[in-house]
């Protein structure tokens, strides 16, 4: 029988949200929108109330960031 070492501990932090690009879909709102995913999932779209708008634009790509315990829901990333 071996004696294992323990593992070292974790450098880096494991991420708990991922950015893509998706194609606006329909706008519903000024701030939502249906949008697709790359891989051809629509989503909900929102863009957050403490950021300022932009124009939604059927057809328009955009940045999103979704949260890796639920990809239902998109923040669109306005800059």
């Amino acid at each position: 029988m071996t004696t294992a070492a323990p593992l070292p501990p974790l450098t880096f932090d494991i991420p708990d949200k991922v950015e893509t690009e998706v194609i606006i879909r329909n706008v519903l709102s000024e701030r939502t929108c249906h949008a697709a995913l790359p891989n051809g999932k629509i989503v909900f779209a929102f863009i957050d109330t403490q950021k300022p708008l932009v124009p939604l634009m059927e057809g328009s790509v955009m940045r999103v960031r979704m949260d890796l315990a639920d990809f239902s829901r998109a923040e669109l990333i306005t800059r």
